[in-house]
């Protein structure tokens, strides 16, 4: 048998969750012979490579274990694309997910399934984000606003709606069709703005992603509020190049950076426009509200007012990352 599926990992300095990840991949029901694991290590100081190889050698699936910077680069799009470079030569699927997710035991036979046989205007399928299992109460609740429905502006990847065809597809849960992939490839100069930037160029050579919701992902998520505050700089940072390479990708951002601006010109909008300037922080406080109630039914926790605070600083935070990177000459943080 020939191998159909290579599943890529990027990892970095994740000993304490890659054993599970990889774990969850060895349990898959799809054949082994029919696919292999390539995790790309992004130079980590802990033990991540050391225990990977461990784990994968007691199996009988192909793999590979591979430093980035052996290859001479570095950053999340260089990782992905090495993990194409590197895939065996047969393989007609390329599969990603994250060295923090737990997959469902049929992950890769859904997207497989999904994706065999159709037509070329379709370049991948990807699955839900689902909420990991875990007793850490913050850790839930960061995770469940993340994946929040109503938070997240209506993500179809965050609900249970049957959505037939997506724009994008986040790479901690997509497979594409190589022959397709080859052809685009990640930007390696936007360094970790990936699977955004990669996406929008597919859709726009007219390209469809399928929605596969039965191929589960448990994704984890930090508990730490000041690790979410710096990702969230990150993901505003990132934003801000896929917006300087697409101009018209602004929407979100655009958004984000009148609330920001907003804050800062209170009172003097205040002393100008009167009490109508609070209207604005009224339908904010609406929006609080819903994206409360539904973390709240998801945990079941008073740990849910956490929301209060998640959301203006992962608003405020994202726009902080994003004006950083249009003053700075850095490609990443």
């Amino acid at each position: 048998m020939s191998i159909q599926v290579t599943v890529g990992i990027v990892a970095r300095n994740e000993e304490k969750y890659i054993t599970e990840t990889l774990e969850s991949l060895i349990n898959q029901d799809f054949n082994h012979h029919e696919f292999e694991i390539i995790m790309i290590d992004g130079n980590s100081f802990d033990n991540t490579r050391e225990i990977a190889c461990k784990v994968l050698d007691n199996t009988d699936i192909q793999f590979k274990v591979l430093n980035e910077k052996n290859y001479g680069s570095n950053g999340l799009c260089f990782a992905r694309n090495l993990v194409i470079d590197q895939s065996n030569p047969q393989s007609r699927f390329i599969a990603y997910t994250d060295a923090d997710c737990i997959l469902a035991r049929d992950w890769i036979t859904e997207l497989y399934n999904a994706i065999k046989g159709t037509n070329d205007g379709i370049a991948g399928a990807g699955g839900p984000r689902l909420i990991a299992s875990t007793s850490n109460k913050k850790e839930l609740v960061i995770n469940a606003f993340i994946t929040s429905l109503i938070a997240s502006g209506g993500n179809p990847a965050f609900s249970k709606r049957k959505v037939k065809y997506l724009k994008s597809i986040p790479n901690y849960n997509a497979i594409y069709k190589k022959d397709i992939f080859n052809d685009f490839r990640f930007d390696d100069s936007l360094v970790i703005t990936d699977d955004h930037e990669l996406n929008y160029r597919l859709h726009k050579a007219g390209y469809l992603f399928k929605y596969v919701i039965s191929a589960k992902v448990y994704h984890r998520e930090t508990s730490s509020l000041l690790s979410f505050i710096r990702n969230m700089f990150r993901y505003g940072f990132n934003m801000a190049s896929l917006i300087k390479k697409h101009h018209n990708l602004k929407v979100k951002l655009v958004l984000t950076l009148i609330f920001f601006f907003y804050l800062i010109l209170f009172i003097p909008l205040f002393l100008i426009l009167g009490n109508i300037i609070f209207i604005l922080p009224l339908l904010y406080l609406i929006f609080a509200l819903m994206s409360f109630g539904e973390v709240l039914i998801t945990t079941r926790t008073v740990y849910a007012f956490l929301v209060f605070f998640l959301m203006p600083v992962q608003h405020l935070a994202y726009a902080v990352g994003a004006i950083y990177n249009f003053i700075s000459k850095e490609k990443t943080v």
